[in-house]
């Protein structure tokens, strides 16, 4: 088990668990200094810190912002800006407002298919949380449609699906910005995921300002990480680690902790957030 893990997710966007049972199960598995990444949302950052400061574990602040490069899918992650900025704040309502509206033309084309869902249930299972397809795939899972979430995905929801459904995201730069702005960093979330030719968005998403890279993925193999580490060491980024979290029960799930992020790394990324951010840590939980 790794002693950090960036990249995590609660019940206050698409993950299963409470920010509090987030930390403690962190803290069970010997993890000592991460941060809560929810989707679009900060609003599980209180709760964990809470729970953090319980637990003797430093807790940075974190997001996971969705943006678009051409026709490619860019998830960022914000780390140790300040939460309570009014800008930072209007932005991610934004974008949850989208969400909601990605989800009622999900909700229509899985009709169209001879599954009927109701809104209603799709935005009662996400209860506070910024809502996600995690959360469509669930009532799916529900009414019996699918045997699994991760068949709802493969099926259904995945990217290219018949139920995939773009929304509005905002230009990286911006993104980038707004979180620079308030004091934070900037890491680009599992990068594979990006396509064939992430190596070239990363350079790109470099040149906007970006300052970091997520080289150690919860199910990357050694040679993956390596050629991770080497181009973010080529391009003068950071490097971070993370489980991506979400207790959804899909095949490559990994525990908290549960990624091989070793301890000097963790130490690097730990520094570079002190160097370079204006909130290191949420009050209470240093």
């Amino acid at each position: 088990m790794a002693i950090g893990d960036f990249h995590l997710h609660s019940t206050a966007s698409d993950g299963v668990q409470s920010p509090a049972w987030v930390m403690e199960r962190a803290a069970a598995n010997g993890v000592r200094i991460l941060s809560l990444t929810d989707h679009d949302t900060t609003d599980g950052l209180p709760e964990a810190a809470a729970a953090a400061a319980r637990l003797g574990l430093r807790l940075i602040p974190g997001v996971e912002i969705s943006t678009e490069v051409g026709k490619a899918d860019v998830h960022l992650l914000g780390f140790g800006f300040d939460p309570a900025g009014r800008r930072l704040q209007e932005f991610f309502r934004w974008q949850r407002e989208g969400r909601l509206a990605r989800v009622e033309k999900i909700v229509s084309i899985l009709r169209d298919h001879g599954m009927p869902l109701e809104t209603k249930r799709v935005f009662e299972i996400a209860g506070e949380a910024t809502v996600g397809r995690p959360h469509v795939a669930r009532a799916l899972l529900e009414k019996g449609y699918v045997a699994s979430v991760q068949e709802a995905f493969d099926r259904w929801l995945g990217n290219g699906k018949p139920a995939d459904v773009n929304r509005e995201k905002l230009d990286p730069k911006d993104a980038i910005a707004i979180i620079h702005e308030h004091g934070g960093v900037v890491f680009v979330a599992h990068p594979v995921y990006i396509g064939e030719n992430y190596p070239d968005v990363i350079r790109h998403l470099r040149d906007l300002g970006a300052d970091g890279l997520e080289t150690y993925y919860k199910h990357y193999p050694a040679d993956v990480i390596a050629a991770h580490a080497a181009l973010a060491a080529d391009l003068g980024m950071a490097a971070s680690g993370g489980s991506d979290y979400h207790g959804l029960g899909n095949p490559d799930d990994r525990d908290i902790g549960d990624i091989p992020f070793p301890d000097d790394r963790v130490d690097a990324f730990v520094r570079f957030i002190d160097a370079n951010c204006a909130c290191g840590a949420m009050e209470g939980a240093l």
